[in-house]
């Protein structure tokens, strides 16, 4: 019978490799999202994915009337998108369209984790003034910490980590 030894740094690179092989949908990490915004015409969409323990303190259906209340109150403010977004009034942008999904919002149980999907979409009449945005959420949800974002305008694209300690992004 013969073995073969793997190097240790090869074992590590491959798994390392596998990691970041997943979509971001199956990169879960408390305390962290992700946001692809882009900009086609005059139309403004991101989708955003965020840890819901991030944004509650848990991420398991509630257990106490805390937890309910706390869970519908994030339902309802995202209802309004400018909860999770700012964009400069200049740029006169009105909301299309905002749709939070989550296991929890519809009572399933999970097996562990579990994560807001979050879309939301603007028509603007200056989009050309859409030169910084900022992020109000970081505000009240502390666990919050960073956005891994993903931007695309007009054939342009820019990544950026935005953080809760300097929440705005500038294309």
């Amino acid at each position: 019978m013969k073995f073969t030894l793997i190097p240790l740094w090869a074992i590590f690179l491959n798994a390392l490799w596998a990691l970041t092989a997943l979509p971001a949908w199956a990169q879960h990490s408390h305390g962290k999202g992700s946001l692809q915004l882009s900009l086609s015409g005059d139309v403004l969409q991101g989708q955003w994915t965020m840890p819901m323990e991030a944004l509650l303190g848990f991420e398991h259906l509630p257990k106490n009337a805390a937890q309910s209340d706390a869970m519908n109150q994030l339902q309802k403010s995202l209802q309004n998108a400018s909860y999770f977004i700012e964009l400069p009034a200049e740029s006169k942008c009105q909301q299309l369209e905002a749709k939070a999904q989550s296991d929890m919002f519809q009572g399933i149980k999970g097996k562990g984790h579990s994560d807001l999907n979050y879309e939301f979409k603007f028509k603007c009449a200056n989009p050309q003034l859409l030169t910084q945005f900022a992020f109000p959420f970081f505000k009240s949800h502390i666990r919050s910490k960073q956005l891994k974002l993903e931007w695309v305008s007009q054939g342009v694209q820019k990544s950026a980590t935005v953080r809760s300690s300097k929440p705005t992004f500038s294309p």
